[in-house]
């Protein structure tokens, strides 16, 4: 079965509407896209979190529960905004990791930035007709010529760093996360001290919608939200709503979540869980804490859950609006994450104004991540989390709600991909696709395939035929049906191929590449059928950042 069935037709590379496919009213796009939010992180896929905004969402729509992304964000936000492999996007791998990887610089596809042979979705929508604006991370260039205003949108309030503070800097204690650039349009801008990540997000999201108002053009709204990426902070009234909520620990809350998922139909009864971690001294089971070490664990995940409140609550605020201004019916929802779950203590180098006491964790001024142990929470069921090609740090928490909920809700097991995104929206507008010339550079096809054909019709609703593949970090996978093909990087694994029937073992806890030799053998060679035609530059890295528990920050001179 072909995904791109309802894909619109290539035509005219300078105009973007399809001759002949008239829409009597194009729909509004809100593309929302939480950073580093797990698999099992929002209610409606498991969680204890309250997250009643987004859950309503889900169940108005449909559940993706084989949505696929890159391992980190960048990679995945290029496919994005490309609907095209992160390796012709610029992102074959990330910005930071090019000074790590000499042998990547200067190869078509590892420029480090969104670059000129992709179209870019934001683009074709403002030629199309709409208003397109986007607020929250970006990290697909920092240099002005590959900002957001340079891309297509027309109006933008974005960090172009891959993480930061969520509040606004303290007067005269600066911290390393307080050098995140921020840019308004085509500015520079400093955070006001008054500011808060996705609620400061959603306000200047709302301006940019009502002063749309009254136009006759639909809008593209990208709300590229910044949490829960590290540093773990939120507001105290949020933080205290979760205090002694996870004091049981890790296993435990993880057990939970396994239990509602099987309870919400999301894995079968009798699915086996991928193995945690083995308990050493770099990453303990909670029994092997010390009270004071879980009372600072426990700290971590209130933080975390505090951030994820805040940020359905948020969202809320968005669909409240849509709904009073009578756009909420026609207004297209897309909701994912952009990779698995960040299982590391901190990146950012820590000062003298850094304040890393227990009780001052979440607050201004801490630099704390939550650590491998509760990113395994986060990836419940799956194995590993962000960074690594198991499900767990490439399966996202997705959904997409259509304009009206004209379509029954319903999960679709149908694995999707997020270069599968921007056909999608782009074939419910009646744009098309550009290939060839487009506003005179040379663009490629898109890789993606619309996915209108399995939200609109509820036999379409099979995984027969699809392959999906990808690498990064010389983490490499490709599925195809029932069969997944992975290699995992140290220091989990040693780049050597394993294979896993995902139909009935999607935690990944039985790996049959020995006895399915031939199996292996074809999937290899498809593998590098798309590694050949992606351009993928296949360069294992030993040197990927130390990610146990309790580790130091990398120091300052890697982060430049």
């Amino acid at each position: 079965m072909s995904l791109a069935a309802c894909a619109v037709p290539a035509g005219s590379p300078h105009s973007a509407k399809a001759d002949g496919a008239a829409v009597k009213r194009q729909p509004n796009v809100l593309l929302i896209v939480a950073d580093d939010l797990g698999y099992s992180d929002l209610g409606a896929f498991g969680s204890e979190i309250p997250t009643p905004n987004l859950d309503q969402l889900a169940r108005e729509g449909q559940l993706l529960t084989h949505h696929y992304v890159n391992p980190t964000c960048s990679p995945t936000r290029a496919s994005l905004m490309s609907g095209t492999d992160n390796h012709l996007a610029g992102l074959g791998t990330m910005a930071e990791n090019l000074r790590r990887s000499p042998g990547l610089r200067g190869r078509p596809g590892y420029e480090g930035y969104l670059n000129e042979q992709v179209s870019w979705l934001p683009e074709l929508l403002r030629d199309a007709g709409y208003s397109t604006a986007m607020v929250g991370k970006w990290h697909l260039g920092r240099d002005k010529a590959t900002w957001p205003i340079a891309r297509g949108f027309e109006q933008s309030f974005a960090a172009l760093a891959g993480g930061g503070s969520h509040f606004g800097s303290v007067p005269g204690k600066p911290i390393f996360a307080d050098r995140s650039p921020w840019v308004q349009d085509d500015q520079t801008v400093t955070l006001p001290q008054d500011f808060y990540s996705s609620t400061s997000l959603t306000d200047r999201l709302l301006d940019y919608l009502k002063g749309n108002e009254g136009s006759s053009k639909p809008f593209f709204a990208y709300a590229a939200y910044t949490a829960p990426h590290w540093p773990l902070h939120a507001p105290d009234e949020d933080i205290a709503r979760f205090k002694g909520r996870y004091d049981a620990g890790y296993e435990v809350i993880r057990q939970a979540r396994l239990e509602r998922q099987k309870a919400l139909g999301l894995i079968p009864r009798d699915f086996k869980a991928a193995e945690l971690l083995p308990a050493s001294a770099d990453y303990p089971s909670w029994q092997m804490l010390s009270a004071e070490e879980k009372a600072r664990e426990a700290r971590k995940m209130e933080v975390y859950a505090a951030m994820v409140h805040n940020l359905d609550r948020n969202i809320g605020r968005l669909v409240q609006y849509l709904k009073a201004s009578g756009q909420f019916d026609n207004t297209l929802i897309v909701f994912m994450s952009d990779n698995g779950a960040e299982p590391s203590d901190s990146f950012f180098p820590n000062n003298a104004n850094t304040d890393n006491r227990t009780e001052n964790i979440g607050r201004p001024l801490s630099n704390v991540g939550y650590g491998a142990r509760w990113a395994e929470v986060s990836a419940t069921p799956f194995r590993y989390f962000k960074g690594w090609t198991g499900e767990g740090g490439i399966a996202s928490p997705a959904f997409v709600r259509l304009p009206g909920a004209a379509v029954p809700a319903r999960r679709l097991d149908v694995p999707t991909h997020v270069t599968d995104i921007a056909p999608t929206v782009l074939a419910l507008a009646g744009i098309r696709v550009p290939q060839g010339d487009y506003r005179g550079r040379q663009v490629v096809p898109m890789t993606g395939e619309s996915l209108l054909s399995v939200l609109t019709a509820p036999q379409a609703n099979s995984a027969a035929g699809r392959e999906i593949a990808g690498e990064l970090f010389g983490g490499r996978w490709l599925i195809d049906g029932r069969w997944k093909l992975v290699s995992v990087m140290q220091p989990f694994g040693d780049n050597q191929w394993q294979l896993f029937d995902i139909a009935s073992d999607r935690g990944e806890t039985r790996n049959v590449a020995a006895e399915q030799p031939d199996v292996v053998a074809r999937l290899t060679a498809q593998w590098q059928r798309y590694a050949d035609r992606n351009g993928v530059v296949f360069e294992p890295n030993a040197d990927m950042p130390d990610l146990r528990w309790g580790k130091r920050p990398i120091p300052e001179s890697q982060m430049k």
